[in-house]
C-alpha cells in the first residue's frame, strides 16, 4: 500500500499570544508562502480557544475578538487557495458557529473544500450546529484524540452522533513512539461505540 504525508501550515489562537495582539498578524505573510510552496499542504491547527488564560490577569491569553480575526483570517486564506483547513475549538462554540455562520456564505467555495475539527469536544447538539454552519464544504470531519477525548463519558454517544463515514483516526502525541499506539486505541474506542470491527474502523477511516 503506498502512504503519503503532507504538511500543514497554520496558527492556533492560543498558542501566540503577542502575535496576535498585533492587529498586523505578522505571521499571515509567512503563512501564505508556505503554503504556496508546498501546493499539499493543508491549513490549521487553527481555532479558538476560550480557556486558556493568562495565571497572572486571569484574562484569556489572547482576547477571544482577536482569536477570532484570526480565525476568519486563516479561514479565508483556506478557501482562496482550496486547501482543506483544521480547527480545534475549546470552549468556544459560539463564537466559532457565528464565524462560519455570519462571515461566510453557505454554498460550494464559500468555505474550504474540507473541514476537519480535531480533538473534537463538542455534545451531540453541536456536531448538527457544526455540519448545518459549514455548509459550502465539500466535507466536513471529526477526530477524537485518545489523550484528551476518551476520558469523557459523552464521546462514545458523540461519535455515534457523528457516523462512521465522518470519523477519522487521529493522534495528538509530539512522541511518534506513541502515535501508533494512539490509532490502535482509537480504531478500538470507535469499533465499541459504533459496533463494528476494529478492521472495519480502519478501512472506512483509511
Amino acid at each position: 500500500a503506498e502512504s503519503y504525508m503532507y504538511g500543514s501550515t497554520g496558527t492556533a489562537s492560543n498558542t501566540d499570544c503577542k502575535g496576535l495582539s498585533s492587529s498586523r498578524f505578522w505571521w499571515r505573510d509567512y503563512m501564505r508562502q508556505s503554503l504556496l510552496d508546498n501546493p499539499g499542504a493543508a491549513v490549521g491547527e487553527i481555532g479558538l480557544d476560550g480557556a486558556r488564560y493568562d495565571p497572572t490577569t486571569r484574562d484569556l491569553c489572547t482576547p477571544i475578538d482577536r482569536q477570532v480575526e484570526a480565525f476568519e483570517l486563516q479561514l479565508r486564506l483556506a478557501v482562496e487557495l482550496d486547501r482543506p483547513v483544521t480547527i480545534h475549538a475549546v470552549k468556544a462554540w459560539g463564537p466559532l458557529l457565528d464565524t462560519l455562520n455570519k462571515k461566510f456564505g453557505k454554498k460550494k467555495g464559500d468555505k474550504p473544500p474540507r473541514m476537519y475539527f480535531h480533538a473534537f469536544g463538542g455534545k451531540s447538539a453541536v456536531v448538527n450546529q457544526i455540519n448545518a454552519a459549514c455548509r459550502g464544504a465539500q466535507e466536513v470531519f471529526y477526530g477524537f484524540a485518545p489523550c484528551v477525548n476518551f476520558r469523557s463519558s459523552k464521546t462514545a454517544d458523540v461519535m455515534r452522533t457523528i457516523g462512521i463515514d465522518s470519523l477519522v483516526l487521529e493522534t495528538d502525541r509530539e512522541n511518534y513512539k506513541q502515535v501508533k499506539g494512539d490509532l490502535d486505541t482509537n480504531a478500538e474506542f470507535i469499533a465499541e461505540a459504533l459496533d463494528l470491527t476494529k478492521n472495519e474502523v480502519i478501512e472506512k477511516t483509511a
